[in-house]
């Protein structure tokens, strides 16, 4: 049922004319009518993808400014002991084995974490000539 949901919400992202958007809400009535129950879970779980997925554009986008001037390379290993791969795959939600990779709620607040410190560091440097 969540597939045919993101299917409906995706039509109805596309849809221009007002015919269009009645044909979708007698389809998702029709959904409702087959399972009450079962569809209200269904858009429950393909809201919380939707949020998801906006999150991590979120934060993809808040770290596009400064991904050329720090060293992801340096916050992989120094505050994850991984791979720069690894970061990269869930700042970019990369598939790895058949899903995207994302970060955990943990490693996001490490990530927050890591980039304050680092603010810290670098606002602690001082060149006197």
């Amino acid at each position: 049922m969540k597939e045919k949901i993101n299917e409906l919400k995706a039509a109805f992202v596309k849809a221009s004319t007002d015919k269009e958007r009645d044909d979708i809400d007698r389809q998702m009535q029709e959904l409702i009518d087959i399972d009450g129950d079962k569809f209200a879970a269904s858009l429950v779980e393909s809201a919380k993808d939707t949020a998801d997925k906006a999150t991590e554009l979120a934060m993809k986008q808040k770290l596009q400014d400064i991904i050329p001037a720090v060293s992801l390379v340096y916050i992989a290993k120094t505050y994850f002991n991984k791979t720069d791969a690894w970061l990269y795959q869930r700042i970019n939600g990369n598939t790895v084995n058949g899903k995207p990779a994302r970060f955990t709620q943990a490693e996001i607040d490490k990530l927050k974490y890591a980039l304050n410190d680092l603010s810290k560091k670098l606002g602690s440097v001082s060149i006197s000539l």
